[in-house]
């Protein structure tokens, strides 16, 4: 049993590096590939770190206007008043923009 596989193994080696060796160069062929996954995980992190950024400006401004009320009223008038210049040609009333402005800051994150 020995000799026989000692007698074989010479035949076969030869054949096991050609296929490792044809898997091998199939792969270096594939350059662009890694450069594709590399693209889609940093723009997967990037929106990841886009929506983290966001609520933790949420939270931020969240404390702010619970710490510092009257700074709060005048940065809630100035981002209402900003609100108004861009929708006022479709005559929105009030209570649109106030639903607008919460959806915007809790819900759009």
């Amino acid at each position: 049993m020995l000799r026989a596989c000692t007698r074989l193994v010479p035949r076969l080696a030869p054949r096991a590096e050609a296929v490792f060796g044809t898997r091998s160069m199939s792969l270096a062929g594939m350059k662009g590939y890694d450069d594709k996954e590399a693209a889609e995980e940093m723009l997967f992190f990037k929106k990841e770190d886009e929506r983290l950024l966001r609520r933790l400006l949420s939270k931020v401004r969240q404390q702010a206007e619970q710490h510092d009320m009257h700074a709060a009223v005048g940065a809630i008038e100035a981002e209402k008043s900003a609100l108004k210049a861009i929708v006022s040609k479709y005559n929105v009333s009030e209570e649109d923009l106030n639903a607008l402005m919460d959806w915007k800051h809790n819900v759009h994150h």
